[in-house]
């Protein structure tokens, strides 16, 4: 047999042993993809979807993903940890493309291909995701606002006389791009916990700082036990909002930041204020007695005022030019802490006195200072404002607010050292704004038609009862003065309660 013939035999044997391995391959893939069925085989999340229908295999995956959106993820940096549920992250299962992927099995690509795949003990499909950053951003905010935030310097609250020392937190920087692709990989992973990818940032001042607030720098009581009940309460609740105060380094104190709005709803009540000249109620009257003893010690502290104003007309409770009105926001008490320590500030009211005291580090045991109050002019109180009043009869007049007498003043700062001063400034001028007396004019006409019947029942009296008429008379007369001391009365009576 001549080579070309045993070439040719062999080639033909080979064709035929290939076509029946072609033929074995097809019928082989056919029989297993024929029903229409998912191939056996074909494992979605550890469960086998071999021999479901497309239908099947959704609902299969959909039950799978019902249970992912009920799941916790945990975002988690230096031992803090912030959680919220998966669903709400952004991310979305493409369950159509994840069927198709499955039921493909077998039946898509190159016959060896497909043979490859249906003789496979075991082919994993996984499920898509598509991730959303825009939605995953704000709720990572939402999640970690408690822990993602700017460092929290070290503060103080007293207590019993002690200073208790508030630890410093560590503040974070967010790097949201990179903790977004921290959290796409843990969760294609099937992993919940996410880091947080975050540049520390260190508090300013800490527990350190903290420690050198211990000397009493300044203090100053008022009294205010005779004011009327509402303000007390204004009193008492303007240093209940500045009590426990810290301020910083650099930083500036506004009293009226601290304190207002002067709404009931924020613990105020209606008492005297000064407006235009006059005493009015509005809420928070009384609050300039809480700023002016706050000023009197921070002055005394040597912190740096910023802003004061003095009032419209003097108060009772400190010397001239030493007081600091809180007016709208037109007047402020403002100061500066210069020093490089925080300063703490208390604030006691106990119904009858209201002290503040300023505590920080005293850098100079043997420096003293205190200030004197100069009056530099007076102008007595002159004339009158008159109120037309309707409901008061012609003629007859009630003072409704006694005038005020005005004056300029200055305050000084006497600095010792050693006890022996040493210097003597000009620490602030003041002017207060003298005030007539306000009275109520009566502009009420009299009843005629009444006056007449009265005349005529008078005498109609005096003709039935002649033998009175000595009587009546005697009567009358000595009972008109009593009348005219009893309007006098109740004028000063009447005086008396607008000055209080």
């Amino acid at each position: 047999m001549s080579k070309r013939m045993k070439a040719g035999i062999a080639a033909g044997i080979l064709a035929v042993i290939c076509i029946g391995i072609f033929v074995y391959i097809s019928q082989t893939v056919k029989g297993a993809t024929k029903d229409h069925k998912i191939v056996q085989g074909v494992i979605f999340e550890g469960k086998s979807l071999g021999g479901m229908t497309k239908e099947e295999a959704k609902k299969e995956i959909e039950d799978y993903i019902e249970k992912e959106q009920a799941k916790d993820i945990t975002f988690y940096v230096d031992g803090k940890k912030a959680v919220t549920k998966l669903s709400k992250t952004g991310v979305a299962w493409d369950v159509e493309k994840t069927v198709k992927d499955a039921y493909d099995v077998g039946r898509s690509g190159s016959i060896i291909n497909r043979y490859s795949q249906v003789k496979k003990d075991k082919i994993i499909v996984k499920i898509e995701r598509s991730y959303d950053q825009k939605i995953f951003d704000r709720e990572l905010d939402s999640a970690a606002k408690k822990i993602v935030s700017e460092p929290k310097n070290a503060s103080l609250k007293r207590k019993n006389g002690k200073f208790i020392i508030i630890k410093e937190k560590t503040g974070y920087a967010l790097d949201k791009k990179s903790t977004f692709k921290a959290y796409k990989k843990q969760v294609e992973a099937e992993s919940f916990k996410v880091p947080l990818k975050v540049t520390r940032k260190k508090a300013e001042y800490t527990s350190e700082d903290m420690a050198k607030v211990k000397d009493k720098l300044g203090t100053k009581t008022t009294y205010y036990g005779s004011s009327a009940p509402g303000r007390k309460g204004n009193v008492a609740n303007g240093a209940k909002m500045i009590n426990g105060t810290v301020v910083y380094p650099g930083e500036t104190f506004s009293v009226y930041k601290a304190v207002s709005p002067f709404t009931s709803e924020n613990g105020y009540y209606l008492a005297g204020s000064y407006e235009n000249g006059q005493t009015v109620q509005t809420y928070g009257g009384g609050i300039c007695q809480v700023s002016t003893t706050l000023y009197n010690a921070v002055i005394r502290a040597e912190l740096k005022i910023k802003e004061r104003h003095p009032h419209s007309m003097t108060v009772s409770y400190v010397p001239r030019s030493a007081d600091a009105a809180i007016a709208g926001t037109y007047k402020d008490l403002k100061f500066e802490n210069q020093y490089d320590f925080p300063i703490y500030i208390e604030g006691i009211a106990d119904g009858s006195n209201i002290t503040f005291s300023v505590y920080g580090q005293k850098t100079n045991p043997n420096r003293h200072v205190e200030f004197v109050s100069e009056t530099t002019s007076v102008r007595n109180s002159s004339g009158e404002k008159a109120i037309k009043d309707p409901t008061l009869e012609e003629g007859k007049r009630v003072v409704e607010q006694v005038g005020h007498t005005g004056y300029t003043a200055k305050l000084w700062k006497i600095v010792k050292e050693k006890g022996k001063k040493t210097q003597k400034i000009l620490f602030n001028t003041s002017s207060y704004m003298a005030t007539p007396n306000t009275v109520r004019v009566g502009t009420k006409k009299k009843d005629k038609d009444k006056d007449k019947k009265k005349k005529d029942t008078d005498k109609k009296k005096k003709d039935s009862k002649p033998t009175e008429k000595s009587t009546e008379k005697s009567t009358e007369k000595k009972k008109t003065p009593a009348k005219k001391s009893t309007e006098k009365k109740s004028t000063q009576a009447a005086q008396t309660s607008k000055e209080n």
